[in-house]
């Protein structure tokens, strides 16, 4: 199987659609996870919801810390394929392989020393739910060091042009998941169920299942293959590109923590009911997180080659299904919040809490969508820094507003707060982008002429 397309050329909107679709697909997998693990452990009730919860967060914080190795990889080799230098485009991915053990190894190391401080934090005011997210984070965390490398070596696929394969490797991962969640947390037979820590073990054995998939594709390819080699500066290159956007996402990450803190005082279900509903909402979050790395992608290979009338193309008709899909889900959470949410928790207090989360957040959806796919237009000509800009800030600004916003209308008012953020990100981000590729076009042009003037005529 041929392991690069070429995105520089052809028909833009079918070129986006063959990358999009599997990176979706795959993204979904990812989410259904969390999903499966979530309808589960809804079914032990709304403690042990709040203890996945509670630890879910430091999960999610070693995926945003990953972000400087990851986006940084992706981004430079779409450039050296987009400019057919597969040499550099090989050591760009050993030296990502290499920073991801290493980041794996440290982050590992970290919470195991500190995962009792980590949880108490919370004040959850009860030991049975401090115990269970506790185990949970323990065995999530081991599992991100495979994670970090299936997270690597997808993005590096799609960077080629080829989301097909991560698809179809993911798909196994998923599979083996949906069958040892049930197995693992109730039990059968004389093997008596783990509760949350057999989601946190069956997670742990798909990870395990897809990096072995993966090393084995992997030896058919010659981009992967040995003699390793590594380059400082090619490091340094990435980790600078990355920094920006893992400042963001850590940002995000110690802001909801803060937040979820704030939601405590409203007891567990409050904590049970916004876990769930991030769950919910990440199924947008991801469909748009696709349509994210794929237009990274195609404008990061037509970046290298220059085709800037491409980028601008592609960017339009991606902004298109970006509006598209974005109302549709806004509509979906607005009107039909109850027959959703009751998928997961359905005892009354949650279920109303639940209502009134997806209500209010629907409105922000479209914008939120918008968002995404603009900061992989961003990353796809290399400003990953211009988006955390303005993320970081419109995003700490979710605290008082919470803190505001609650006087007056309860938690309902910390839901308003989220969703009033995202709205502006949305708004602002793409307005940014737009301004940004005229800008980079008529200089562009400008050079090109100032190139032909002093060649002068042709004769």
């Amino acid at each position: 199987m041929k392991a690069n397309w070429d995105l520089c050329e052809g028909p833009i909107g079918s070129s986006l659609l063959k990358l999009t679709l599997p990176i979706i697909a795959t993204n979904f997998i990812s989410t259904t996870y969390g999903l499966v693990d979530m309808i589960w452990i809804g079914k032990l009730g709304s403690d042990s919801v709040a203890a996945l919860g509670t630890a879910i967060f430091f999960v999610n914080l070693a995926f945003a810390l990953f972000t400087i190795v990851s986006i940084g990889t992706g981004i430079k080799v779409a450039h050296s394929v987009g400019a057919a230098r597969d040499k550099q485009a090989k050591v760009f991915i050993h030296n990502g392989l290499l920073m991801s053990l290493l980041l794996g190894f440290i982050y590992t190391s970290f919470i195991l020393l500190t995962k009792n401080h980590l949880i108490v934090f919370f004040q959850l005011d009860s030991d049975a739910i401090e115990t269970m997210a506790t185990q949970f984070l323990v065995i999530s965390t081991i599992g991100t060091l495979f994670s970090f490398f299936n997270i690597l070596i997808s993005t590096v696929f799609t960077s080629m042009g080829n989301s097909r394969i991560p698809f179809r490797i993911q798909t196994i991962g998923f599979l083996v998941n949906l069958i040892f969640d049930p197995l693992f947390i109730f039990g059968w037979g004389n093997f008596k169920g783990l509760g949350v820590s057999g989601a946190a073990i069956a997670t742990l054995l798909a990870n395990i299942v897809v990096t072995c998939f993966f090393i084995v594709y992997m030896k058919n390819l010659p981009i992967f293959s040995k003699p390793f080699t590594f380059n400082v500066d090619q490091m340094k290159e990435v980790l600078l590109m990355g920094i920006p956007i893992t400042i963001q996402r850590v940002t995000f990450i110690v802001i909801s923590i803060i937040i979820a803190k704030i939601i405590v005082q409203w007891g567990p279900n409050a904590v049970a009911v916004q876990r769930v509903g991030i769950q919910i909402e990440s199924i947008s979050y991801m469909t748009i997180g696709g349509l994210q790395g794929a237009i990274a992608a195609f404008i990061g290979q037509n970046f290298g080659a220059d085709k800037y009338d491409r980028i601008k193309k592609g960017y339009n008709n991606a902004l298109i299904i970006t509006s598209v899909f974005g109302i549709l889900i806004s509509l979906l959470f607005i009107f039909y919040p109850q027959p959703i949410f009751s998928l997961f928790l359905s005892d009354e207090t949650s279920l109303l809490l639940g209502i009134d989360y997806m209500k209010i957040i629907g409105y922000s959806q479209l914008f939120m969508c918008l968002e995404l796919m603009t900061v992989g237009a961003f990353n796809g000509i290399g400003k990953t820094y211009i988006p955390p800009l303005f993320s970081i800030i419109l995003t700490v600004l979710r605290i008082p507003m919470a803190i505001m916003l609650s006087g007056p209308f309860g938690l309902n008012g910390v839901w308003m707060a989220i969703a009033l953020s995202s709205v502006l990100k949305g708004i602002i981000l793409v307005f940014w982008f737009t301004r940004t590729l005229g800008k980079s076009n008529h200089m562009v042009k400008k050079s090109k002429l100032e190139d032909e003037l002093k060649e002068g005529p042709c004769l």
